[in-house]
């Protein structure tokens, strides 16, 4: 959209639909301004994140929906404030304080009214019955004895050692609590040799896992990775898992 725009804004199309229109809520980003350039006859912005009571990045919002209509940002925010000017006048401190809340509703108020023609909404009790019933459940495991050794020489000295991998600086014991090759670079992890046991067995959490994971797949349930991208998906190579790795990355 942005790179290739001298030659697709030549086109008129006839809807432009943003995926993650949140992004658009800065009128002087990169991507909103190089997309006020495009000329469209409908425009549609998707997002799951809730619109915030601010009035700049509402306009922002709207003045790309209706560029025509919502043309000015200081128009726009003047027809929210000009019923309040009206009530300041002589007001004392306590009566100003009082005003500030009532005036944070009325600004909400108007706000819902400019949104509710714009605005196509699906509230959580409209899908509710269509999502599964959720069960979370806390596996609890122990440590390696390699994690271990490095969690009590952190706590002691606040760095660690571990054979030929040399002295290491850490800044916390969370990630030797997921696995500890996050703390080695990749000469430190060439040189604990080629045995691919070590990574399931230097990780309590991916000893458990590699336990866990055959009996799951068997049962045809699904997993998702959220952490420690690089490990797990090293791991499910060499185990040869079918998988699919979700971290916003374009490829």
């Amino acid at each position: 959209i942005m790179k290739d725009k001298q030659r697709l804004k030549r086109f008129a199309y006839q809807y432009i639909i943003i995926d993650e229109g949140h992004r658009m809520k800065n009128a002087a980003s990169k991507l909103s301004a190089t997309l006020m350039q495009y000329e469209s006859a409908h425009r549609v912005l998707l997002t799951g994140t809730p619109l915030q009571n601010n009035l700049h990045e509402l306009w922002a919002l709207l003045n790309f929906l209706l560029p025509k209509i919502f043309a000015s940002a200081d128009s726009f925010e003047t027809w929210f404030s000009a019923p309040l000017a009206e009530r300041a006048g002589g007001a004392s401190a306590q009566e100003e304080m009082a005003m500030n809340e009532e005036e944070s509703l009325l600004v909400i108020n108007r706000l819902h009214q400019v949104l509710r023609p714009f605005l196509l909404r699906r509230l959580k009790s409209d899908v509710e019955a269509q999502l599964p019933d959720k069960a979370e459940y806390v596996v609890k495991c122990e440590l390696s004895p390699m994690q271990k050794l490095m969690y009590r020489q952190i706590q002691d000295q606040g760095l660690c050692s571990v054979g030929a991998a040399g002295q290491l600086k850490v800044s916390g014991l969370n990630n030797v609590c997921n696995h500890p090759y996050l703390f080695f670079s990749p000469e430190q992890l060439d040189q604990l040799g080629d045995d691919a046991n070590l990574l399931w067995r230097s990780s309590g959490k991916f000893e458990l896992l590699d336990r866990i994971l055959p009996k799951l797949q068997a049962l045809g349930h699904r997993g998702r990775d959220v952490q420690l991208m690089d490990l797990l998906e090293l791991y499910f190579n060499l185990r040869h898992y079918k998988h699919l790795r979700l971290d916003g990355a374009a490829t």
